[in-house]
């Protein structure tokens, strides 16, 4: 009866390690969309000189 009771917090065990490590993936891929999508979305460079000339625009 010990060696099955500890056989299943073995496996309680590894079930809870597997758990950790697709939430952490999940989180993984979701900062990766996060990078992607910044990546798509058009941004000004505050060195470029478009950047001056939409600043000359408003100031």
């Amino acid at each position: 009866m010990a060696e099955t009771t500890d056989f299943h917090d073995e496996l309680d065990a590894l079930a809870r390690e597997l758990e950790e490590a697709i939430f952490e993936f999940d989180a993984a891929l979701e900062r990766h969309a996060r990078v992607r999508q910044g990546a798509q979305s058009p941004s000004l460079n505050p060195h470029s000189v478009e950047f001056d000339d939409v600043q000359e625009l408003f100031f």
